[in-house]
């Protein structure tokens, strides 16, 4: 009698036993035709990591589990465009910025502060040393700090490409200046976007004579913008100092006539109508 139970549970544990196998698997003749591959988890002990994580794909491959499937759309979420490199030959998604900077295009689309002064200059250096042509600096921005601005100036200068200045939206504060300071003849201009011009502002605290060199270093840099500023317009210095003391707005126009920009950019039919 003990041994009829005994054999009765066995039967039952082995029934639970198979039929985990078949949910797991799917059917009993998958878990079959797995066994006879030999791709069960347990039909052999993996020796390390490598041979763990290829067991368990070929697992998963062999039983219609879970595929990577090849991206033929842009990701969602991330602005990001399809690149063609033209030494590897192969098509890749590439961050839009970076795919512009290839295309030796730089955005300057935010307030200038220290972190975006030092990317500028590095993409500009970069970009300075593979070849000579031309590098184009696209601006819409409210401003910014005067030192970053300053260095992004001195690197314009410095580098042998010739940087084009396109302003659009809004080019205001020091952005205006860095739209002015583009290379003469190739400075240019959207028809709405708006221009505005002052000398740098500052503020300081402390003893008298901190206050002190702060202004006299203040007013050093205003000097300094006002002479560039007036050799990329080739107006009096005396004229540049009047006109910037407060903030100084131009329409495309009057930015064209001052000196500030060289062309402003048109639609071809309102360029032959001439709107």
């Amino acid at each position: 009698m003990a041994y009829t139970l005994y054999m009765h549970a066995q039967h039952r544990l082995h029934c639970g036993a198979v039929q985990q196998s078949t949910r797991k698997w799917g059917c009993p003749s998958a878990f079959v035709g797995l066994q006879r591959a030999g791709h069960l988890p347990c039909t052999k002990t993996p020796a390390n990591f490598l041979d763990k994580t290829h067991a368990a794909t070929t697992c998963v491959r062999s039983s219609g589990g879970f595929k990577r499937q090849t991206t033929r759309m842009m990701p969602i979420g991330v602005p990001r465009v399809p690149y063609r490199t033209p030494k590897e030959g192969g098509w890749q998604w590439v961050d839009i910025w970076n795919c512009l900077y290839r295309e030796r295009i730089i955005f300057l689309g935010k307030a200038i502060d220290e972190e975006t002064g030092n990317q500028l200059v590095a993409t500009m250096l970069y970009l300075d040393s593979e070849n000579k042509k031309d590098l184009n600096l696209y601006i819409n921005c409210s401003g910014g700090d005067v030192v970053p601005c300053l260095a992004l100036h001195d690197t314009m200068r410095h580098i042998k490409s010739d940087v084009v200045t396109v302003g659009f939206g809004g080019c205001m504060g020091m952005s205006g200046f860095l739209l002015a300071v583009g290379k003469k003849g190739k400075r240019y201009v959207l028809p709405n976007t708006r221009i505005m011009l002052h000398h740098p502002s500052g503020s300081a605290r402390g003893q008298a004579s901190d206050i002190q060199n702060e202004a006299r270093e203040l007013l050093r840099i205003r000097g300094y913008v006002n002479k560039m500023l007036a050799e990329a317009t080739g107006k009096p210095l005396e004229r540049v100092q009047h006109d910037f003391n407060r903030n100084y707005y131009f329409n495309t126009q009057e930015a064209k006539e001052y000196g500030i920009i060289d062309n402003i950019i048109k639609p071809p039919r309102s360029a032959m109508l001439g709107v």
